[in-house]
């Protein structure tokens, strides 16, 4: 791992739309997931960094797509939750959709990380997001953040519905049981990101 340095993330740019996005260079991963899901501290996790991202209590709140890298040229794309974001509702915009087609021709994605809540059943955008991304064969690992918040049998048990209602597909993504703030799973997921850069480069 110390060929790959998570700390030297810093901020590289923000967008107001994903068709404005204008580098085609490196390799990049992105995070999806509803509003409040915990984007934000993520980053700062996996940096290292308190502050390397905005982290706010109100749902929504962060309107644009903004984007780090680090010393590899190795980019996270941090994308506005879907669900609650005032930046869907303001601009009219059909987010999913917009998603789906950008993605479908990104040559520089290289897994998607997408986060749930694991206190509450995995919901509509959440299935969407997934579907669309195994149809694709894009990487993906789905992280059932704020574990810290159940006990250890509540979180095997809501391991285990998710596995249920993802038994429609071939394979399975990666599933990992999540925090951000006790820092669970953090070793297995920088783990699984340096092997798809590595797988990449």
């Amino acid at each position: 791992m110390k060929k790959f340095n998570f700390s030297s993330f810093s901020f590289f740019k923000s967008f107001s739309r994903l068709n404005s996005i204008n580098f085609y260079s490196g390799l990049e991963i992105a995070l999806l997931g509803y509003s409040n899901v915990g984007k934000s501290t993520l980053i700062n996790v996996l940096s290292n960094k308190k502050k390397l991202s905005r982290v706010s209590k109100l749902p929504g709140s962060t309107q644009l797509i903004n984007c780090f890298k680090n010393d590899r040229n190795f980019k996270i794309l941090d994308l506005p939750g879907y669900g609650y974001s005032s930046f869907i509702k303001s601009k009219k915009i059909n987010w999913k959709k917009d998603i789906k087609h950008f993605f479908s021709f990104r040559k520089t994605l290289i897994g998607v990380i997408i986060l749930i809540d694991i206190r509450f059943i995995i919901k509509k955008n959440d299935m969407d997001m997934i579907y669309f991304f195994y149809k694709k064969n894009i990487k993906m690992v789905i992280l059932l953040n704020k574990c810290d918040k159940i006990n250890f049998s509540l979180r095997i048990k809501k391991y285990n519905l998710l596995i249920n209602k993802l038994n429609f597909l071939n394979f399975l993504p990666k599933i990992i049981i999540f925090s951000s703030l006790k820092k669970i799973g953090l070793f297995e997921l920088k783990k699984i990101l340096i092997n798809w850069y590595i797988s990449n480069i």
